[in-house]
């Protein structure tokens, strides 16, 4: 089975070729790009939402004790760091999508991956 799976790989990779199917480069780019964007963003304030919600609920079944109220504040916080880098990485891959396409980053109205 191990020996199938280059030979699929190289398949899949060049059906397009195969099928005389041309897509222009910047195309490509800017749906792998933006699919990965979605899939952090997604994936990432899911995770955190829910870790915020147990955070919270940890935090308000503490019954008083300092520890445990310690732990949900420390679980809070670092659900909300994990948001500012999931924010940062969505911004990074906006820059690197303008830079590989050759747009211009800061007006998203010149972005060549807007019209796509």
């Amino acid at each position: 089975m191990k020996k199938f799976i280059p030979v699929f790989l190289f398949a899949f990779l060049a059906l397009p070729l195969i099928a005389s199917a041309y897509v222009e480069p910047q195309v490509v780019i800017c749906n792998l790009l933006n699919k990965v964007k979605v899939i952090i963003a997604a994936v990432g304030f899911g995770i955190a939402v829910i870790m915020l919600i147990v955070g919270g609920i940890k935090y308000m079944t503490s019954q008083g004790d300092a520890e445990k109220a310690k732990s949900a504040r420390s679980l809070i916080v670092n659900a909300l760091i994990g948001i500012a880098i999931i924010v940062g990485a969505v911004f990074i891959l906006q820059l690197v999508e303008g830079f590989l396409v050759g747009g211009n980053v800061m007006n998203p109205v010149q972005n060549p991956c807007g019209s796509y």
